[in-house]
């Protein structure tokens, strides 16, 4: 009980550290599939373009490193099977907490994400990894059926992530006091559901993302039945439209969308966010999801000097919406790649 109670201690203190000025850093990890790893056709037996999927993963990855969505973008080495594009399958980063997720049914993954973890330790994370779901016999959780939100965290219950998951989050990170309070909300899934994170999601500054089909609706009610009084407003998009966003410590109005929802990318707009389009119909018909193919993961930094800390990052090669169509060149992409990585002192990621 007292090992219990001492880990439970831990996790809160990072979820809601010390008074004193406190901001994260946003780092972000990819990794780009191998050419000939990419399968000929989907999972419905739809063809797939190999040059599509790594022209559209290189210009997805190129958009979120000059978002205002992360600090720092990480591109990890190739792996010989093309499944480790899912990076986000590993763990999920609930304040500075980093929870693994149990193996079970991808023990032949576990050599990645063993490269992987080396890649947050050499970023500036943490030497291990918090293996409380691990611990748990009979325990079954997906990365992608929690979703981080301002006042806790949503978790999905179905055919990926059973009850004993839920017993457990709730254990760690429910804190309901006079001075905080931290959720951790149980939606419910219909079987054919996709991971909770591809259709619900947190933008902005108080913004539900989700989609407008019987998932997508099934997940805000729940949420407004738990949450009656909660201040959050919801923006339904057309079913299918991938999105790429999160709760972070810092707002921003950047949402990454795919191209081609062109009545989703006008309802964010009309909400105040600014939707960044990009192709992505080859990876979804690899049934790749712009959230699983990002690691997110948050560094705590602590200022004693008092106040927040300032961004390291420059913020002058941001993307807008306006600037992103159908028919632009790759050569100011790599202009303006080239004078952030000068201005920063960084090596370029490697090519795709």
């Amino acid at each position: 009980m007292g090992g219990l109670l001492l880990r439970r201690w831990r996790t809160l203190s990072a979820i809601a550290p010390p008074p004193h000025a406190v901001r994260t850093a946003v780092h972000a990890f990819v990794r780009p599939p191998l050419f000939h790893t990419i399968p000929s056709t989907g999972p419905n037996g739809v063809l797939i373009s190999r040059d599509g999927v790594m022209t559209q993963f290189r210009d997805f990855y190129k958009t979120l490193q000059h978002s205002a969505l992360v600090d720092k973008l990480h591109v990890m080495s190739e792996r010989p099977v093309f499944e480790s594009i899912r990076v986000a399958d590993q763990l999920v980063s609930i304040g500075s907490t980093f929870l693994a997720m149990p193996p079970t049914g991808l023990e032949h993954r576990v050599t990645e994400w063993m490269e992987t973890a080396r890649y947050l330790r050499a970023a500036g994370g943490p030497t291990t990894l918090a293996g409380y779901l691990q611990d748990v016999d009979n325990l079954r959780c997906s990365s992608g059926d929690i979703v981080v939100l301002p006042t806790g965290i949503a978790v999905a219950h179905g055919s990926r992530t059973n009850a004993e998951a839920h017993q457990v989050l709730k254990q760690l990170f429910t804190i309901q006091d006079d001075h905080s309070n931290f959720e951790v909300l149980t939606l419910e899934q219909e079987t054919d559901a996709p991971p909770l994170g591809d259709y619900f999601g947190f933008a902005g500054n108080n913004l539900l993302i989700a989609w407008k089909d019987e998932h997508g609706l099934l997940a805000v009610n729940q949420y407004q039945k738990l949450r009656p009084n909660d201040t959050l407003q919801t923006v339904f998009l057309e079913p299918g439209c991938h999105f790429f966003s999160f709760f972070g410590t810092d707002a921003t109005n950047d949402i990454i969308v795919q191209r081609g929802y062109d009545r989703s990318i006008e309802s964010l707009i009309a909400h105040g966010l600014n939707p960044i389009p990009v192709q992505w119909s080859e990876m979804d018909k690899l049934g790749v999801s712009m959230r699983s193919a990002v690691l997110i993961a948050r560094f705590l930094k602590v200022s004693v000097a008092g106040g927040l800390q300032q961004r390291t990052r420059l913020r002058g090669s941001r993307w807008q919406a306006h600037q992103l169509t159908g028919t632009t060149s790759t050569a100011p992409i790599q202009q303006a790649a080239a004078a952030a990585v000068d201005a920063r002192g960084e090596p370029p990621p490697p090519q795709v």
